[in-house]
This record gives C-alpha cells, structure tokens and sequence, in this order.
C-alpha cells in the first residue's frame, strides 16, 4: 500500500516545488521597484532593519511583553484558538490574519510598528498552528478538516472584540492563506471593518504545470486513500515534520534578520513549530482559494492587493482574477505588484518591506480621510 499511495502521489510532487519567476500580466497594476530608490522614503518611521538583531530587537521584544495580552476561546467546531491583543487606547484597530505556518509571534515587529502609528492590534492563530489547538493527528501536520472552520473561527474572534463600539476606523490585514480566510469572511459575514488589505494573498496556490482541476482530483484521492489505512493525516509529498530550514535555501524572504528573529520564534516556542501540509489541506484551500475569487463582487469595502514580484509561493494569476472581480465597486480599490519581493512581504528587506508598509498605511489613512468608497 506504500508503494501504491507513493505512485498516486508522484505526480504531485512535482506541483508543490516552486518555480522561478512569474509571467507579468496585461491587468494595470501600479509596479514598485524598490531599486531605482536610492534613498528610500521611510515617511512613517518604520522599524528597519539596521535596528534588528536575530531575535527581532529589545525595543521590540519589551513593547510585546508590555503590550501584548494573550486570550483563548473554545472553537465552536473544536478546539482552543489562542488570540493576542495589544490596546494601548488608540481610536483605530487592525486585526490580523497570518499565514500558514504562522504564529501571533512572527508579527511582532509589525504589531509593533502599528502601534507606533495610532493602531490597536488584535492577532490569531488560526486553527492547527501557533498555539491554537493541533488537527491531523500530531502535533506537525499542518492540517485542516474543513477551510470553512478557518472563517468560523475568525468570526467569533472578530465578534467578541466589539470593534465597532470601540473604535472609529477598523481595518482587516492579512497575509498567504490568511488572506484567502479574510476575503471569505469579507464575502459571507456581516463585519465590523472599513477597508481590507492582503499581502501576498493565497488566491491561487503555486501548482507549476498541474490544472487545478487535476490538483483537486489527486489531492481529495490521496486524502480519501490514507484515511482507510491511518488515523493520521498524511503529508502532501515532499513535506513532512517541521525542519528549520537554513536562509540561503528559503524561499520566502530576502532578508537575513527577519528570516532569524522568524526562526527564532519556533526555537523560543517549540509549541509553535509546524510541518508541511496534508493533502487535505491542500484539497480544501485549492476550492476556497477559487471561491474567494468567485465571490470577491460581495465584498462592499475598500481593498488593496499587494503583490509580490519574485513570489513562488503563491501565483499572481488568482491575485489578478480576485482584484478583477472587485475593482468595479469601490472607488480607490488598489492593486500593487512590489518589483523583486519575496512572499514574506511583511519580513522582506527594508527596500521592500517599508514600500509595502507604507502603501498600506497611506490606504488606512484615505480611508479614514473618507477618500475611499463603494457604490454598493
């Protein structure tokens, strides 16, 4: 059975190892290239890379320490989702949705540089990761059970903080697989938020040469397969338990400090450290990612969609397709392609980091101006 499971799955192997580069695409879209800025206009005062060691920095790790209050909630649909809030009495909120493989630890530095900008921040750790409750059958397996369970999650999180009430402006900014949950939960629930932001977003996940429509096929067999001979979850190919992965082979950041203080998060808490993805995680986020995109035409707030230029992660065919299907709504609605960045935008170097940064902060700002709206 091993080695039938093994033939199965061959093909799919191939479909989760990056590939280089993306194909530009006809949408217009404003393109950022970092590198003809000779003196990069940091306008916010972000935090920069020149003030990081390899465990983020001690400004940032007292502001966390001071700030940041850890609570917990029982899931509806199982489960102890753990959730950080920092308030230091400003008029706005950010909540935020990471992603996968992501703990509320990772975020530090950005909680950090929006407090500095007048934001509260409230942060989760979405179902099987972080310090939220494991699914799959280990502690590893980056697993879950139904992509919806993500959105429910989230709404009760959003809903308990009775934003509305306590602030005037609030916005939602999420990252990878954060985003494709947010842009469901924009699309279905009645929320609280003015405006949205997604980096990076997962609207369509890297497949190399492989039709989505084969992916889904193959994925939801193995998935179906392995849960006739195991309790547990299995692994998509080419993945398994968590193994820190060195910087000169990582695919997701650029930048040597922030890729560090990220690692060090999963060796500081080892509760946090997470493995690959199961097959069904992979069979539910490839039709989530599709519907998000269907059903992007519901969401009746403003959005920005950055995206990264050297992404392998994530394709910026979905990221097109979801901005598409928005972009006739709401008046100041944005798409932004940052030139040589890497997936982790919000960990890249300064150069493309505090591009990005900025570009999200001056949305929260027009927004908050009244300059953005939506004919719904």
């Amino acid at each position: 059975m091993t080695y039938f499971l093994r033939v199965l799955l061959l093909p799919f192997l191939f479909t989760l190892l990056p590939i280089a580069g993306q194909a530009d695409t006809p949408m217009l879209e404003s393109k950022l290239n970092s590198k003809l800025n000779s003196s990069l206009d940091n306008k916010y005062q972000l935090n920069t890379e020149a003030n990081l060691d390899n465990h983020f920095s001690p400004a940032i790790n007292t502001f966390w320490d001071e700030h940041a209050q850890i609570k917990t909630f029982d899931s509806e649909v199982g489960g102890t989702i753990n959730t950080v809030q920092i308030k230091t009495g400003s008029a706005n909120a950010v909540v935020i949705s990471q992603g996968r493989n992501e703990s509320v630890l990772k975020y530090k530095e950005l909680a950090f540089d929006l407090s500095n900008q007048g934001y509260d921040v409230f942060l989760i750790d979405h179902r099987g990761q972080g310090f939220s409750s494991r699914l799959g059958g280990d502690a590893y397996r980056g697993h879950v059970q139904e992509f919806n369970d993500y959105i429910i999650d989230l709404t009760t999180f959003i809903n308990s903080l009775q934003l509305e009430k306590n602030y005037q402006s609030r916005f939602i900014l999420s990252h990878s697989m954060g985003s494709a949950i947010s842009a469901l939960y924009l699309e279905e629930q009645t929320h609280p938020f003015t405006a949205a932001i997604f980096f990076s977003p997962m609207f369509s996940i890297n497949l190399g040469s492989m039709p989505p429509f084969i992916a889904k096929a193959v994925s939801y067999i193995s998935d179906l397969v392995c849960s006739w001979f195991s309790d547990l979850a299995c692994y998509a190919p080419g993945v398994g338990p968590y193994i820190q992965t060195a910087f000169e082979h990582n695919i997701l950041t650029s930048s040597v400090k922030r890729y560090q203080s990220s690692s060090s998060t999963f060796n500081d808490a080892p509760v946090t450290q997470l493995g690959g993805p199961t097959m069904r995680w992979v069979n539910k986020s490839l039709f989530a990612t599709e519907k998000a995109i269907q059903q992007a035409s519901k969401i009746n707030i403003p959005i920005m969609v950055i995206k990264a230029g050297r992404d392998t992660v994530v394709t910026e065919q979905g990221q097109d397709a979801f901005f598409a299907n928005t972009k006739h709504y709401c008046k100041g609605n944005k798409l932004i392609r940052i030139e040589g960045a890497r997936h982790e935008l919000l960990l890249e170097q300064d150069q493309y980091r505090i591009l990005a940064i900025n570009e999200a902060l001056d949305f929260f700002q027009q927004s908050q101006q009244g300059k953005l709206s939506c004919i719904k």
